[in-house]
């Protein structure tokens, strides 16, 4: 019999999904409880039937887990942003290491690789260097309260870097100094020069009487060295708009505020010296690097390889990524500005191959690239993925065409939240064969 919605019960809390919930079963029906541990007992009630599953409420803990910890935070409970914060960080590690085994073995049908230790970050606070904000009708910032638009605003983040967390008030400024209409906004901060950038989204279009309001706070802030706002078909920037990143020793990146970077940068130069690691790049690879962005894997593959091909499909990043090569004077990128299914299909087309191929697409996947992928006949794969759902789906559809998966590593570039980074190997079988012999 299923728990009847809006109705009061005693559940125990098992374990951790990939999602911000905690897992409990009551009479054969599976109940995910936000702000939960595992091994806490808690009165909850159904909110939300979804067939096979519910989602419940926490109402009250009864007797909470040994494995809970107080939360920092003010706004735990509040702010939907870091759903974990109530279990100690150990757990959480073990709950991501998990959701990676658990979506390869139950998604992937995948077995025989070897599923390292998860990377831990180096800071469990004070680790972003990038921070989104949303604006409400009020200008007021903040983040959206769990499940639903409602804005919390704030006056501190625990998990910013304390020099985007140090902006929050002059972001608030700004933004209420604008008449353009402001979605969302981001503070960004560079790995070592100390700049800061304020990067908006409107919606609609420009007001031209900003044009002078982001001089004049450029011009009174000492901080802030730039700022950018963008809407649909439309950019205008003040200042200097690009922070400075080093994602590893000796390289140095130049990037506009609002082209991706991973928001750990720490945890991002381990993820890199790993990738590195792998791949044992030499002089005579010829390497694919799809969904490349600025250049983060491709400018350190690049000081080791023959030759990089890096294909992505955002303008600007590639931009960044060209001044970048010749920044490091790195004369060995050939960039390519495509969506990666377009740029896979022509190379296919062309009968190019290539020794090594890595790719870091977004969270939904590489889907429909196996094909494409498998035809260039490359030795080793190496798939950076932030969703393991997706990785899973797509190493298992290369795992049919000639590969196998031989090791993954998780990496916690987000401490307190469920997502997890991770780096999968897959090594052609005509490889495995010829080491075999």
């Amino acid at each position: 019999m299923e728990p009847p919605t809006n109705k009061q019960f005693t559940l125990t809390i098992d374990s951790l999904t990939y999602g911000p919930y905690g897992v409990g079963r009551k009479e054969g029906q599976v109940i995910m409880v936000p702000l939960t541990a595992p091994g806490d007992e808690a009165e909850v009630r159904i909110v939300e039937e979804k067939g096979n599953y519910a989602i419940g409420e926490l109402l009250r803990l009864t007797n909470p887990s040994p494995l809970r910890q107080d939360p920092p935070c003010p706004y735990v409970g509040q702010c939907g942003g870091c759903p974990w914060q109530q279990i100690q960080y150990e757990v959480q590690l073990k709950a991501k290491e998990k959701s990676v085994e658990d979506a390869l073995r139950r998604i992937g049908k995948l077995e025989g690789f070897d599923l390292l230790p998860i990377l831990r970050s180096p800071k469990e606070y004070r680790y972003r260097r990038r921070i989104r904000l949303q604006a409400d009708a009020r200008k007021r910032l903040g983040f959206h309260r769990a499940f639903s638009h409602d804005l919390i605003e704030i006056e501190s983040c625990l998990i910013a870097d304390p020099r985007a967390d140090r902006q929050l008030e002059h972001a608030g400024e700004w933004v209420q100094a604008l008449r353009t209409h402001i979605q969302h906004i981001e503070i960004v901060v560079g790995d070592e020069d100390g700049a800061v950038v304020f990067v908006a989204k409107a919606e609609g279009d420009f007001a031209a009487a900003d044009d002078l309001a982001n001089s004049r706070f450029l011009e009174q802030s000492t901080a802030v060295n730039g700022l950018i706002i963008f809407g649909r078909g439309w950019r205008r920037s003040w200042g200097r708009g690009t922070i400075m990143m080093r994602p590893e020793e000796g390289l140095k990146m130049e990037v506009n505020g609002e082209v991706f970077s991973q928001v750990n940068s720490e945890g991002n130069s381990r993820l890199v010296r790993e990738l590195l690691q792998w791949g044992e790049f030499r002089n005579d690879d010829r390497v694919l690097e799809l969904y490349c962005g600025a250049g983060n894997f491709t400018l350190p593959v690049a000081r080791r390889a023959r030759e990089v091909l890096a294909v992505e499909g955002a303008p600007r990043s590639v931009e960044n990524g060209k001044i970048n090569s010749r920044l490091n004077r790195l004369e060995n990128i050939r960039w390519i500005r495509s969506h990666a299914p377009e740029a896979v299909k022509q190379l296919r087309h062309r009968r190019e191959s290539f020794s090594k191929i890595v790719l870091d697409p977004p969270r939904s996947g590489a889907k429909g690239l196996e094909d494409d992928l498998a035809s260039l006949e490359a030795e080793m794969i190496l798939y950076v993925s932030c969703n393991p759902p997706t990785l899973a789906r797509d190493l298992a559809a290369l795992c049919k065409r000639g590969y196998r998966l031989t090791r993954i590593r998780p990496f916690d570039l987000f401490p307190h939240t469920f997502h997890v980074e991770t780096l999968a190997e897959l090594v052609s079988n005509n490889e495995l064969r010829k080491n075999r012999s």
